[in-house]
């Protein structure tokens, strides 16, 4: 997996030239494979065809990179969103947060193969973003009763307060059912060197303030069996119930 980050050009740059220095011939290698790429296109089609016709499992080679947010690909963030458990279960409107995380570009990971997207992982900031419908209804909801701990819901209260509130940072994440788990990792430590370069790199000062997060939310969809709910005296059916987790931030 490659992962091109143009946030982080300058440090990719040193590593290139320091990667020349010492004798590297990437490029060479580069090239040769570009020459037999259409060769080995219509190879892989041809065996995949007679996989098919024989009935047997053909394994595809696939190259996932990660890119920053672009603004062309809101369209497809905004589709993972609709049919993903956080916008399902709140009614989150996923177009604006689509919007939110494909114009942020310091921070935030897009997982792609081929040109398509398959997943991405970003946080962005309640308190920067609360004029937005989209992210307004959010912070409503954790502070309402669908947060069942009560100091955890106060605590939140105040964490998110208009004013004198703390910067909190809710992670969105959505990826297609066939991405490959292992590249999870890799995003979360996208993620995290985004987070360490926006603090220190992003322009102007106020959008560098407003991604210098003090803590991180996640919002996860919990489904509850409705026998299990009435034995804990829980509510019960099928119906989602919101909860919420804090990481301690910066």
């Amino acid at each position: 997996t490659t992962m091109p980050r143009r946030k982080r050009d300058t440090a990719e740059a040193e590593a290139a030239a320091e990667a020349a220095a010492a004798g590297s011939n990437d490029e060479e290698v580069s090239g040769g494979e570009d020459e037999a790429e259409d060769s080995g296109d219509s190879s892989d089609e041809a065996d995949l065809e007679m996989a098919q016709a024989d009935g047997a499992e053909k394994e595809l080679q696939v190259e996932f990179i990660f890119t920053d947010p672009a603004e062309e690909d809101t369209p497809y963030v905004r589709s993972l969103l609709a049919g993903g458990s956080l916008c399902t279960a709140t009614g989150a409107d996923a177009a604006g947060l689509a919007a939110t995380v494909a114009n942020q570009v310091e921070v935030g990971t897009m997982i792609k193969a081929d040109g398509a997207l398959f997943g991405f992982l970003s946080a962005v900031s309640l308190q920067r973003h609360r004029a937005d419908p989209s992210v307004g209804r959010l912070i409503s909801l954790l502070g309402s009763d669908r947060v069942e701990d009560g100091p955890l819901r106060q605590r939140l209260a105040g964490l998110l307060a208009p004013s004198g509130g703390a910067n909190v940072g809710l992670l969105l994440s959505e990826r297609m059912v066939n991405t490959p788990v292992q590249l999870v990792p890799h995003a979360v430590e996208s993620l995290h060197l985004d987070l360490g370069w926006a603090a220190a790199n992003a322009e102007p000062a106020a959008e560098r303030a407003s991604l210098t997060f003090e803590w991180l939310v996640l919002l996860a969809h919990v489904t509850l069996d409705a026998q299990a709910g009435a034995e804990s005296g829980g509510a019960g059916g099928s119906g989602g119930a919101g909860g919420s987790g804090g990481a301690g931030g910066s």
